[in-house]
């Protein structure tokens, strides 16, 4: 069951684009099925995602999704597995002990945080970026660069970007969504190498810079960089004394007799990477990506009701199916009639039972919406209805009945015996006639339609029966 706020996607965006193109139905097709549909009336993103879905079959040439998509996705897990495994291999190579030297820590924080947070930075300037700003942003990513070039590649089933309708908005957050995805991969397999490295391996860590940065100052800003797990895990922090027995210098090419001596403990250092990793590149990179994932479902729904068409068949989802022709003003032949005619002018705006003879229910939603009438209760006998079936209805009736007749069919006696059947109901107090013309002419009827069933109303005597004969208005 369809519910509300629908999760759109780019096939039913391009799908929509290319139904309009080909179809947009009529007003009071349109009106109808807004009115099958009225759980979704301050919805009209669900409405045209629902009307979609219903007329699809009416795209003659083949999906341009289909083909945009199996494209799409086939380029998207490639580039999903290589990043996954760049990631994977970037970190064996930084992680490499060949037992002469420790690891330095400085590599692998440089990959697994410093790069990360730049890449953050740029993604957030260029999303609350526009226009040349925003793809100027884009060209520090390597993912732009590997698109460009993947359009030169020969592809059974690519297809030409200028076919398919894509605003520039939709365009930068489709790009940013799938960069924080892949970077997400990147920076899975970074973990995956560090834990498998640090399993299958006794790795010694250190760290050596060309600054002249000392222990306590190195060992402070670790605990900076730390402090968002250090209430949790303290261990994940390196202590002072870790820094200190881990620092070497490259001076010789051979290490301090003191790292030498403690190498059993430099270790302990893969802590403190793994929750750097799962913080600065992991974490707070989910974070932009469910934030980037927002950003391109919005702008998806707002370029989906902003399609060409689109805003005509919400404007007919809303509007009622009433004309907007003034009323013919004619002239009647003055009848002075020997009984007073018992008709009415104006239906009521509600009513407890509405029923409409040789109607189908979509049609008596159209007529109700039509005439801004409402009933608690909406039937429809006759045409394919047996007669039980329409003498139970009449049976189980009270209080004032509207009665919809199309007005150009003469009363048969199928009709007649429903309505005497009506009339003997005495828990009805008043039966109201209401001759509709046709759904092309507005449901306004011809004079002389009316007269045939003011004349057979007149001659039935019944003082409950009213024709309503909103033409003398």
């Amino acid at each position: 069951m369809q519910t509300k706020n629908t999760q759109l996607s780019i096939k039913s965006y391009l799908d929509l684009s290319q139904l309009l193109e080909e179809y947009k139905g009529n007003h009071e097709e349109n009106r109808t099925f807004a009115l099958q549909h009225e759980a979704f009336k301050n919805d009209p993103l669900t409405l045209l995602y629902l009307w979609l879905n219903k007329n699809r079959f009416r795209v003659t040439s083949h999906l341009k999704s289909e083909t945009f998509l199996t494209h799409f996705l086939t380029i998207s897990t490639v580039l999903a597995f290589i990043f996954l495994l760049v990631g994977f291999l970037t970190g064996i190579g930084l992680l490499s002990y060949s037992g002469h030297e420790p690891v330095n820590i400085i590599y692998y924080l440089l990959v697994a945080m410093v790069l990360p947070v730049v890449s953050l930075l740029l993604s957030t300037l260029s999303m609350i970026s526009d226009g040349l700003l925003s793809r100027f942003f884009n060209l520090f990513f390597p993912l732009h660069w590997i698109e460009k070039f993947v359009e030169f590649l020969p592809f059974d089933n690519k297809i030409e970007l200028s076919e398919i309708k894509l605003s520039s908005s939709l365009t930068k957050w489709m790009f940013l969504h799938r960069i924080q995805l892949f970077s997400l991969l990147f920076s899975f397999g970074l973990l995956m190498a560090l834990i498998l490295m640090v399993m299958a391996k006794d790795i010694a860590f250190g760290w050596s810079t060309t600054l002249q940065i000392s222990d306590e100052s190195f060992q402070t800003l670790l605990a900076s960089i730390g402090f968002t797990w250090q209430s949790l895990m303290p261990n994940a922090i390196p202590s002072l004394e870790l820094v200190e027995i881990s620092h070497y210098f490259r001076l010789g090419e051979r290490l301090d007799n003191e790292m030498i001596h403690n190498a059993n403990k430099l270790g302990a250092w893969w802590q403190f990477l793994a929750m750097t990793t799962l913080v600065y590149a992991i974490f707070l990179r989910f974070i932009v990506w469910i934030f980037s994932r927002y950003g391109y479902q919005r702008q998806l729904n707002r370029d989906f009701l902003a399609l060409k068409g689109a805003q005509r068949l919400i404007k007919e989802f809303t509007t009622p199916y009433v004309s907007t022709k003034s009323p013919k003003i004619e002239k009647h032949l003055e009848i002075i009639p020997e009984t007073e005619e018992q008709i009415t002018e104006t239906p009521h705006q509600g009513y407890p039972h509405i029923i409409g003879w040789n109607y189908s229910s979509s049609e008596m939603q159209l007529a109700n919406d039509s005439k801004s009438i409402e009933g608690l209760s909406v039937e429809t006998v006759g045409g394919r209805h047996s007669f039980r079936e329409d003498e139970q209805i009449a049976n189980s009736i009270d209080g004032t009945v509207l009665l919809y007749v199309k007005s150009w069919e003469p009363p048969t006696m199928d009709f007649v015996d429903f309505l005497e059947m009506l009339i003997d109901n005495d828990e009805i107090d008043e039966i109201q006639l209401y001759p509709l013309g046709t759904v092309g002419r507005y449901y306004e009827s011809d004079a002389k339609d009316i007269a045939v069933w003011k004349r057979k109303i007149q001659a039935l005597k019944v003082e409950r029966v009213w024709v309503v004969d909103d033409a003398e208005q």
